[in-house]
C-alpha cells in the first residue's frame, strides 16, 4: 500500500544525500589534490573528476541494488524503518570507504 511512498522517499533522499556529499567531498578533495600535485593543475583536475565519477558510481550503484524491498509496507512507520535502515547502511558504507587509515610505516632495513 505504501510502496510508492517508499520508492519516492528513498530515491529523493538518496539523490539529495549523494549530490550534497559529492559537493562536500569534491571541495575538500580539491584542496588535497592541488597540494599533492603542485604545478600540475590539469592532473589534479583529472584525478578529481575520476574520483567524482567513482563516488557517483558506487553511490548510485548501492542505491540501485538496495532499491527493491520485499517487506510488506502496510504502515508509514514500516516505510520509515526500511528507509532508515537502508540509508544508515549507505552512510556506513561511505564511512568505511573514506575512513582515515593509519600512515604506513617504513619497513626496517636489514644491515
Amino acid at each position: 500500500m505504501y510502496q510508492i511512498h517508499y520508492f519516492i522517499l528513498y530515491a529523493v533522499l538518496c539523490a539529495v544525500l549523494i549530490v550534497w556529499l559529492a559537493i562536500v567531498l569534491h571541495n575538500a578533495g580539491d584542496v588535497f589534490l592541488h597540494d599533492s600535485f603542485p604545478g600540475r593543475q590539469e592532473l589534479a583536475k583529472a584525478v578529481a573528476r575520476l574520483l567524482d565519477i567513482g563516488f557517483y558510481l558506487v553511490s548510485f550503484g548501492y542505491v540501485a541494488l538496495t532499491f527493491q524491498t520485499y517487506m510488506p509496507l502496510d504502515k508509514i512507520g514500516q516505510v520509515t524503518e526500511v528507509i532508515s535502515i537502508k540509508v544508515g547502511c549507505f552512510l556506513l558504507l561511505l564511512g568505511a570507504i573514506f575512513r582515515r587509515r593509519a600512515p604506513a610505516t617504513a619497513a626496517p632495513v636489514a644491515s
